[in-house]
């Protein structure tokens, strides 16, 4: 065993003895760090609040997590449960380890407050990201190394987001509508295509057989499940990209709408968005295929995270405005200051 391991393990092992009062505080926060959380958070700031701003945190989540999704095919590391029995897994993942998603995704809070500029929530935003990966530690779920890898890569690309976005997204809307699509769709193709030449790569890796006996008391762990969770979860953030990137270029094209109204108007978008979205993925799931057939699951997940994506970015903003529930924005482009473009 490395030194970096044992370091991580005794760390684990010392915040699981803290007790049990901080379990269910710990599995509040890991919950936040799951992507349909995001989906609801960001979908509702984007609806009912800033509309921009909830474009911006849900590309940057698609991209990031994409990311993390390619690196864990590369490290096809292993989480804390499948190296040693010290560590208990109060909740168990059939996915690989390093970097952290939880961490990783995360930095979207600081993102959001690099936007706000607000110190109050930037103070909130530090805590709940510092929180999410602690408890990813607490419930066996990554050693704190992969929690530090995925808040350092979270935050590489935090830096490079907040740099290129503002000229990307000047310099694409300036495109036909044509080339923008397409563009799209060869940015989500490559996502898919790097996950594939990383599962390539590793076609002759085999599994530790410790892995799946330290794993058993909690799941049934091999190595095609480990595989095909892996793409599937790059497929779905690949197609969660395309869904959102079309939605928002289609939405931008149409005049986009101002979120300001009465608070009892911001929550019934928020109900309503959010049924629809819900019911959709319920759907979906109905006709999900089994896991073990790799590449029907992996289309599955991008369709379907595409689909759901472009519901909450382009059609629910379009039933609403139809409903009287949202304003489209007037017709002359206003400065961009304007609050009422938020």
């Amino acid at each position: 065993m490395s030194s970096i391991q044992a370091w991580d393990i005794f760390l684990i092992r010392t915040l699981q003895a803290s007790g049990d009062w901080l379990k269910p505080v710990m599995e509040s926060f890991t919950v936040l760090g799951y992507p349909q959380a995001y989906m609801v958070m960001v979908a509702i700031v984007y609806w009912s609040f800033k509309r921009k701003l909830g474009l911006r945190l849900a590309i940057f989540l698609s991209l990031v997590s994409s990311i993390n999704s390619i690196l864990k095919l590369v490290f096809h590391a292993p989480r804390p449960y499948w190296v040693t029995a010290e560590i208990e897994a109060i909740h168990a993942s059939r996915g690989f380890g390093m970097p952290s998603g939880h961490a990783q995704a995360s930095v979207v809070w600081l993102l959001a407050g690099a936007y706000l500029r607000r110190t109050w929530f930037w103070i909130i935003a530090m805590v709940i990201t510092f929180l999410i990966g602690l408890s990813r530690a607490f419930l066996g779920m990554h050693f704190p190394t992969q929690i530090i890898a995925g808040w350092s890569v979270g935050i590489a690309f935090m830096i490079c987001f907040l740099r290129f976005e503002e000229p990307l997204t000047t310099w694409v809307s300036q495109l036909k509508l044509s080339r923008q699509i397409l563009m799209v769709l060869g940015l989500s193709m490559l996502i898919v295509l790097a996950g594939a030449i990383s599962l390539l790569f590793t076609a002759g890796w085999d599994m530790p057989l410790d892995w799946a006996r330290k794993a058993s008391p909690y799941l049934f762990l091999d190595r095609t499940i480990l595989r095909s969770g892996g793409m599937a979860s790059l497929a779905g953030n690949a197609g969660a990209f395309m869904g959102v990137a079309i939605g928002a270029i289609l939405m931008e094209r149409s005049g986009g709408f101002v979120t300001t109204a009465p608070w009892w108007i911001r929550l019934s978008r928020a109900i309503i968005g959010l049924s629809c979205m819900f019911l959709f993925y319920v759907g979906l799931q109905e006709i999900m295929p089994a896991e073990d057939r790799i590449l029907a699951h992996a289309a599955w997940r991008f369709l379907g995270f595409c689909l759901v994506s472009f519901l909450a970015i382009y059609l629910v903003p379009v039933w609403l405005i139809r409903f009287g529930l949202l304003r489209p924005c007037p017709s002359q482009r206003m400065p961009e200051h304007d609050p009422t473009m938020e």
